[in-house]
């Protein structure tokens, strides 16, 4: 194990060094994006062995319980390994924007938060104190939801509040879809991509360019985590810093005319994924009085996620899971993308995309409840 560390070790550091290196030869070919994406992914990969005998070393692991689908501890700080790849990769940007700082600064403040409670479980009132904190932060500096005017302090207020709502919730659902291996992360890169395509075809190259720095640190991780055994997790640090600054970015975008109804409908459309699963646990919890309040509903843990119900459908197959998950973030994600290539398309085609993603999860639903009927009605008659 440590002679094949060193290995990995010896290849990829002139990697990074000769990445560095021809960097300008990058910027000369219009390249810019993809030296970062390089970069970032190979920080990442390199020092993940680390961060995973680390994590041996001093103990901290997930251990096994009745309600996770592992059998053997595995380390929970993954995200230590994407922040070690996206934070050197972001100073070399030299963005001097506010906005994009703030963003940027308060996603870390939430990884901070989050690699604590890996590693000593602090409290989920504290971990919501701390995203609220982080979410004030990038509403001061600007960054917030145009829905309605601002011109009026109603329309300011509202505009706040759902900037408020959409922020800490897609964290929290960022952090709920972290149970299979590859999933959060996977779904990502799939979000992240599609930002970073509107981004680049919107002109805003420095966003573009930030977004694409965390899908490559987060590339990095995945071979160690999207497989049958995976080495390590992402934890609640790489899942809230994801979730935090992914649903930040998605606001800090300019989907439309503003205010525009479109900058809530296209972030939702390619944020659906997390959405639906929040939605569709906390209906199910509330309706079968497993929770009763907020504060139950914030530390409630159990197997309802999709990716529990799709692991029973495929018959414990996890990757397949995955891999479903992973087809209907990509579906409803075409037609944000085709909106951020073809500008010029008509107030229809955002509804009509809205329309398809709610149609999407209808089917999904169906499937899921039905087969998950018919699952137990099966067990129920052969044992």
């Amino acid at each position: 194990m440590v002679f094949i560390v060193l290995l990995k070790s010896l290849v990829l550091a002139p990697l990074i060094i000769l990445t560095i290196l021809i960097r300008k030869r990058f910027f000369d070919l219009g390249l810019f994006w993809l030296f970062y994406l390089q970069l970032s992914f190979l920080l990442a990969f390199f020092i993940m062995p680390f961060i995973i005998r680390f994590a041996f070393r001093f103990n901290i692991l997930d251990i096994p319980d009745n309600r996770k689908i592992h059998s053997t501890p595995i380390p929970k700080i993954g995200g230590i390994a994407v922040a070690c790849g996206f934070i050197p990769s972001i100073l070399l940007t030299g963005t001097q924007s506010p906005e994009l700082i703030a963003i940027i600064a308060a996603s870390l403040l939430v990884f901070v938060s989050g690699v604590l409670d890996d590693m000593f479980s602090i409290s989920a009132k504290l971990r919501l104190f701390v995203q609220s904190i982080a979410a004030f932060l990038v509403v001061l500096f600007g960054v917030h939801l145009n829905i309605l005017s601002a011109d009026t302090y109603t329309g300011t207020v509202i505009n706040v509040l759902l900037t408020f709502l959409w922020i800490i919730g897609i964290t929290n659902a960022f952090n709920f879809l972290d149970g299979i291996n590859g999933e959060a992360s996977g779904l990502a890169v799939i979000i992240g991509l599609t930002l970073a395509v509107f981004a680049f075809n919107s002109g805003a190259a420095l966003k573009g360019a930030v977004i694409v720095i965390a899908i490559g640190a987060v590339c990095g991780f995945l071979p160690y985590n999207l497989k049958r055994n995976a080495d390590i997790f992402l934890g609640d640090g790489g899942s809230g810093f994801l979730g935090f600054f992914l649903s930040a970015m998605s606001i800090h975008i300019e989907w439309g005319e503003q205010p525009s109804l479109t900058n809530l409908l296209m972030p939702v459309i390619v944020f659906s994924i997390c959405i639906y699963d929040m939605c569709m646990t906390t209906a199910t919890r509330i309706y079968t009085g497993k929770v009763k309040t907020f504060l139950e509903w914030l530390i409630y843990t159990g197997k309802d996620h999709i990716h529990h119900r799709l692991s029973d459908i495929f018959r414990g197959n996890k990757l397949t899971a995955v891999g479903f998950i992973y087809a209907i973030s990509a579906s409803n994600a075409i037609f944000p993308a085709l909106f951020a290539i073809y500008k010029d398309t008509s107030n229809w085609f955002i509804i009509a995309a809205f329309f398809q993603t709610i149609l999407t999860y209808v089917i999904v639903t169906i499937l899921l409840f039905r087969s998950e009927h018919s699952w137990h009605t099966i067990t129920k008659d052969l044992f």
